[in-house]
């Protein structure tokens, strides 16, 4: 008989879903008894009108507004969050946009509770830094997603050191959002490339968490159904930014795929992909360019779930007979037209062995459930094979 396991639920409280969903924020604020929100996104989103509208519906309750959120949030503009979060008295932080926008959100959340005021001390609850046990309690976080990298389904937060150029993670259960709202028609002012590759992100989790060594019904049974509903629904809303059924869809499909990660971690292609994207790779692109080939790398191991996989991908192309699964992974990529080399991104051979080196490092963090050993040499080679 196997030992007991402990599965920790989600902790996401509340999902408003569906179109026009941004507009009941203030009226969550008001059922929690929230008065003071930062409100966290970048520049492209906080100087649209759908940014402008929901400031000015705050009213007071917008005690800040910042708009200039980085990809991979580099750990020096952190403690500028915090500072900004504590000097308004904020009350829960609202993160808007894509995983960065919401990772920063937790971050300054973490922050706020921890008393954290240099940049540098952000490291300290890092996974690679053994994730001490927090001392405080963290703000509440709000998040609405505009993109599919799922960030708001978990108290996994990711940022870069820049002295390093190495991305970290912090990973707590109490920085997972209470709120998340989830609006289509907002998600349409998401750039279409953006909006198909962190698509490809979900798929990533999807897959890899299928395939863990620890998988779970529970969640293998949710990326299975994320998986259909992405290869379906994925290249539609690529297409067409205004189908916003499908686009929900998607969103669901997102959370499908990564609410359980507290529990089964994802793997060797997003271990692969954090660090290409603290070399300058976009978010989700990453995904696009490794994930055939872990797949294959994989593919002895995991052959029963990679069957269950193909079946699932070919059935969405109208196909009877699959081919492996990462032929019709790549099937599914070209037809949403993503990008698959890195060598489109212009890395240098050094810059490759940091990802090789840094890869590694969050070897008993995200591949400890591996379906096979990854060595250094491994990372090298799936490198070489997708540049």
């Amino acid at each position: 008989m196997s030992q007991p396991r402990v599965f920790e639920m989600p902790r996401i409280e509340r999902v408003i879903e569906g179109k026009g969903s941004l507009q009941q924020i203030p009226a969550e604020l008001k059922r929690r008894g929230l008065e003071r929100a930062l409100l966290l996104t970048g520049r492209t989103l906080g100087a649209s009108p759908e940014f402008g509208e929901l400031v000015s519906s705050l009213g007071e309750k917008a005690a800040g507004v910042y708009t200039r959120v980085e990809a991979h949030n580099p750990v020096k503009r952190l403690a500028e969050l915090v500072d900004i979060a504590q000097n308004v008295n904020a009350d829960v932080v609202i993160g808007i946009g894509g995983g960065s926008a919401i990772d920063a959100a937790k971050l300054t959340a973490l922050g706020v509770g921890e008393g954290i005021h240099e940049a540098h001390d952000f490291l300290h609850y890092s996974i690679s830094h053994g994730l001490p046990e927090l001392k405080g309690v963290p703000l509440p976080v709000i998040a609405v997603p505009t993109t599919l990298s799922a960030a708001e389904w978990n108290g996994v937060a990711a940022f870069v050191d820049d002295s390093t150029d190495t991305k970290e993670l912090t990973r707590y259960l109490a920085l997972t959002p209470n709120t998340v709202v989830l609006d289509p028609e907002l998600c349409a002012l998401t750039p279409r490339n953006l909006w198909t590759t962190t698509g490809v992100r979900a798929i990533d989790h999807a897959v890899e968490i299928a395939y863990a060594t620890n998988s779970h019904p529970f969640t293998t049974a949710l990326c299975t159904s994320a998986l259909r509903m992405l290869a379906e629904d994925l290249p539609r809303t690529a297409a067409d930014a205004t189908n916003h059924e499908a686009a929900l869809r998607c969103q669901q499909a997102a959370w499908m795929s990564l609410v359980g990660v507290h529990n089964v971690p994802v793997g060797l292609s997003h271990a692969i992909g954090h660090q290409l994207g603290a070399a300058g790779v976009p978010h989700g692109v990453t995904s696009c360019i490794t994930l055939p080939h872990v797949m294959r790398f994989y593919a002895d191991a995991t052959g029963p779930q990679q069957s269950v996989m193909a079946k699932v991908l070919a059935e969405a192309r109208g196909a009877s007979v699959p081919l492996s699964a990462p032929e019709e992974m790549e099937r599914l990529f070209d037809k949403l037209g993503v990008p698959r080399q890195i060598g489109e991104f212009g890395l240098s051979p050094e810059a490759l062995e940091n990802v090789v080196r840094a890869t590694m490092g969050e070897a008993e963090a995200v591949i400890r459930q591996a379906p096979r050993t990854v060595t250094a040499e491994d990372v090298r080679k799936l490198l070489q094979t997708a540049y």
